[in-house]
């Protein structure tokens, strides 16, 4: 019985393996996509590769996606660019590192001292959060959204100095992104930005003091706890992230509304995905590093507090002057954003937390 079990599996396996070329020969749409991350990381496979094997299941071999890693078609910070211009179909990108493209992009993909990730996709699936993101969207870059890759809480620093409160943050050399690379200087740190390939040997030669970069499962994988002595918690400068997959909009607005439909399906059931995947390797990760020599360090209640306080302060001063320039969109965005934040806070003491 066994041995023909196991000659049934082969047989569906090398059917299969057969009948990949077919389906992606036949498929009617065939998108090339890029992103900001090599191909072979983590990343890449917990967040990109679980979208488009997502998307091939749900659209039954209608769509193929092929993935590129970065640099290949496009670079670290141009993945939208290289969808506007045409040469990729579609790009995964994080919102966050467009700061100085528009700072309402760093609200949408999560926000330092902002909401968890609970909070955060409530705001975006039941509140107002996704008709915002993309209404914004196409409006500013001609690009429509398909909202994936959550990302659940990510280590503060892996950090060549013990950091505890903000007296300490003065005159480090951060690697980081988004708001808090602004919020920072508040602290009197330099934040730096710099592509994610090229984090681990910044923070080994000491071009900077200290990183942060998505999740645990992720810094473990790039082995940041092997080149920095502290490990510091919790990260409230990104409690919680979104990423998004972008189509022009004419690609987008020409596709049959069933398709749309599971292309947005997919987002979703992706995003869920990697969130718990991510999530699940996060705790391993946490207790193989706990193995080591590194030493953890809390950052102090009332850093904590100052931080959420400052970060909101940054987005009010921000939609002003936004809005000054004739730009709706921080302010659209800041307002729905901490409203809900405000009315999560308030109402969810019932929550076991």
């Amino acid at each position: 019985m066994g041995k023909v079990k196991a000659g049934i599996a082969v047989a569906f396996a090398a059917a299969m393996a057969a009948a990949m070329p077919a389906v992606a020969q036949t498929a009617k749409y065939n998108w090339r996509l890029t992103t900001f991350v090599p191909d072979g990381s983590s990343t890449y496979r917990d967040y990109i590769q679980t979208y488009i094997d997502t998307t091939h299941a749900l659209t039954d071999g209608e769509v193929r996606i092929q993935g590129f890693g970065v640099g290949v078609i496009a670079g670290f910070a141009d993945t939208w660019k290289a969808v506007q211009q045409g040469t990729a179909d579609l790009a995964f990108a994080y919102p966050g590192f467009a700061l100085n493209v528009d700072p309402a992009n760093t609200l949408i993909a999560g926000f330092p001292g902002g909401m968890s990730g609970d909070a955060l996709l409530h705001w975006i699936f039941q509140g107002d959060g996704y008709r915002l993101w993309r209404e914004f969207r196409r409006a500013t870059t001609g690009l429509h959204p398909v909202i994936t890759g959550f990302g659940p809480t990510e280590i503060f620093l892996h950090s060549h100095k013990k950091v505890e409160t903000a007296e300490d943050l003065k005159g480090m050399k951060i690697r980081t992104a988004g708001a808090w690379a602004d919020v920072l200087k508040v602290f009197g740190a330099t934040p730096t930005i710099i592509a994610p390939a090229d984090i681990f040997s910044a923070l080994e030669r000491k071009i900077v003091d200290a990183t942060e970069f998505v999740t645990p499962a992720s810094n473990i994988s790039q082995g940041y706890h092997r080149v920095a002595r502290y490990i510091i918690l919790p990260g409230a400068h990104s409690p919680a992230h979104v990423n998004e997959i972008v189509f022009k909009t004419e690609t987008w607005d020409a596709l049959p509304k069933s398709l749309q439909q599971k292309l947005e399906l997919a987002g979703r059931m992706a995003g869920f995905e990697s969130y718990l995947k991510v999530g699940m390797a996060d705790i391993n990760a946490m207790k193989e590093m706990k193995k080591g020599r590194n030493e953890w360090v809390n950052l102090k209640p009332e850093f904590l507090k100052q931080m959420r306080d400052e970060s909101r302060k940054w987005a009010y001063a921000k939609a002003k002057e936004q809005s000054d320039k004739g730009n709706p969109w921080m302010q659209r965005i800041t307002d729905s954003y901490f409203a809900f934040l405000d009315e999560w806070d308030a109402n969810t003491d019932y929550r076991l937390k």
